[in-house]
């Protein structure tokens, strides 16, 4: 939403501004990631799914555990076998891990044995932002997946998703507006334990839109 600046002085004051809220617009046009299915894979290699704790880079703590469990019903609506994420869990803290950053030093095979699964499921979550500045609205959900074959270390399927939603406001009236609105937005969606579900949702559906069903 753009609208005329309400004076000159207006003009002045957000010239420093813009280059920065066009740069966030220009990220915001970036293509999506390359994405990988093996052969193997798509011919339908079958097998319990163990959906592994996700790491997060994101600043938002509760972001792993939600888009988890999305994605566990993603898996499920394709007639995929996942293991419950609490017995996992369960499982993989017996090893010491409770985290999805610990994983890195276990190799695929030593996690499935632990696991008791065929296929392991590896998650990141690169970004999850609710940005209110007023003048710029910015909503971004990034989410990256990785199967891989316990038994050969082989990735299998690898994709990332982004959902977004930028809006810049050049009037101050607009952009205080603005910052009410989405504020109470952020606020319903935190109540409701869902915080940007929309961009979860594209996201979730630029990861999924190849993945084999079974």
């Amino acid at each position: 939403m753009f609208s005329r600046p309400e004076n000159p002085g207006s003009v002045l004051r957000l010239r420093a501004f813009l280059p920065a809220a066009l740069a966030v617009v220009f990220c915001a046009c970036a293509s999506q990631d390359p994405y990988l299915i093996s052969p193997g894979f798509s011919s339908g290699s079958g097998g319990l799914i163990a959906l592994l704790p996700f790491e997060n880079y994101s600043n938002d703590v509760s972001a792993p555990a939600l888009i988890r469990d999305e994605v566990s019903k993603r898996f499920a609506s394709r007639g995929y076998s996942v293991l419950s994420t609490d017995g996992t869990d369960e499982k993989l803290r017996g090893i010491g891990i409770t985290d999805g950053g610990q994983l890195s030093p276990l190799t695929p095979a030593e996690i499935g044995k632990t696991v008791d699964a065929e296929l392991l499921c590896y998650g990141t979550i690169e970004d999850f932002t609710f940005q209110n500045l007023g003048f710029v609205v910015r909503k971004v959900v990034k989410i990256r997946l990785k199967i891989v074959s316990a038994a050969s270390g082989e990735t299998l399927f690898e994709a990332s998703g982004r959902g977004r939603d930028v809006k810049v406001f050049l009037n101050k009236e607009d952009a205080t507006g603005a910052f009410v609105v989405y504020t109470a937005q952020k606020m319903v969606q935190n109540m409701l334990r869902h915080p940007l579900r929309a961009e979860s949702e594209t996201a979730l559906n630029a990861v999924f839109r190849g993945l084999p069903r079974r």
